[in-house]
């Protein structure tokens, strides 16, 4: 994808591109079943990661104390989904997996940009809550389609959530509990064919042909 030269300088939109390349990198490996750090799950531990990548190629460089902080907020949040609803897409749905690990990344970006306690739960409420109902139809049951790429489009939408919420200038209207609660209902009502089962969704529209 960046085999050439780093063009960041003359494109404003090739950082994309880098975190794209950091969530696909994860979860190649992952695919390739390499060892890789639940995120909160395997299916969905591209995020975390890339979003970390970011901050420390274009915003600060990582040490210590910013590696720990942004790790234990992430994890903090990711409990809270853990404890109140659900990270598992046979559960949920894919909002279980990717939009936790979303709304994870988010928080510990908002944290990292200086965010306040406040601040760091508006960022993981904006993460999940443009998650919601997204279904878990891997095609051939494998960890690939859509897995891979949709770990990319997610570490790009922590970002923007981060920065959506340093930004906020009113009082939200919805809050991060609630958010957690509405992804569980919302996964339990989910057709069984779309959490994790592959008998629906793209998992049935796409022909395993290797």
């Amino acid at each position: 994808m960046l085999v050439s030269q780093d063009t960041t300088n003359s494109d404003p939109m090739a950082v994309v591109d880098w975190i794209n390349m950091f969530a696909l990198a994860v979860n190649e490996e992952n695919a390739a079943g390499g060892r890789v750090v639940t995120a909160p799950t395997n299916g969905a531990c591209g995020i975390v990661p890339a979003v970390l990548a970011y901050y420390d190629k274009f915003i600060r460089k990582v040490n210590s104390n910013s590696l720990a902080r942004y790790m234990l907020v992430a994890s903090a949040i990711g409990s809270l989904y853990k404890m109140n609803a659900s990270i598992s897409g046979a559960e949920v749905g894919c909002q279980g997996e990717v939009g936790v690990a979303c709304s994870m990344a988010a928080a510990g970006l908002a944290e990292l940009l200086g965010g306040s306690p406040g601040q760091v739960c508006i960022a993981a409420e904006i993460a999940m809550e443009h998650n919601l109902g997204l279904t878990c139809d891997p095609v051939a049951g494998q960890v690939q389609v859509p897995c891979i790429e949709r770990n990319a489009i997610a570490a790009v939408k922590a970002v923007n959530a981060a920065r959506m919420a340093l930004r906020r200038t009113s009082e939200p209207r919805v809050c991060l509990d609630k958010v957690i609660e509405t992804m569980y209902e919302t996964g339990k009502d989910m057709n069984a064919k779309y959490r994790e089962t592959s008998r629906g969704g793209l998992a049935m529209k796409i022909v395993a042909c290797d």
